[in-house]
């Protein structure tokens, strides 16, 4: 049995025979709900981080590049990602991204 495995089967016992309910809650999940939510929250859990390329397969990471920056730059980015509200990184793949097409469409 897996790690996996094992620890799914220790959530159900638990759920099954230790934990309780509030019989009117509106939030609790129960039976094959509860269990699919589990059995998904585990997978994600024990998965690492999910993957940002979209056709990634389950369990396949993202490749990882690094970039030394001159401390100006680098202030900017944190800046601009700030203001967007979005990660330093999202901002890098965006950038690159768009450097990529327009330096390979004819």
């Amino acid at each position: 049995m897996s790690n996996t495995e094992k620890d799914y089967q220790q959530a159900a016992e638990w759920a099954d025979k230790d934990m309780t309910l509030k019989p009117a809650s509106t939030t609790a999940l129960r039976g094959e709900a509860a269990a699919t939510f589990g059995r998904d929250l585990l997978e994600r859990a024990t998965g690492g981080r999910p993957s940002i390329d979209p056709k990634a397969r389950p369990g396949q990471h993202s490749p990882v590049r690094q970039v030394r920056l001159p401390a100006e730059v680098n202030d900017q980015l944190a800046a601009l990602a700030h203001a967007e509200r979005r990660s330093p990184s999202d901002v890098i793949r965006a950038a690159l991204a768009d450097y990529i097409a327009a330096h390979t469409a004819i």
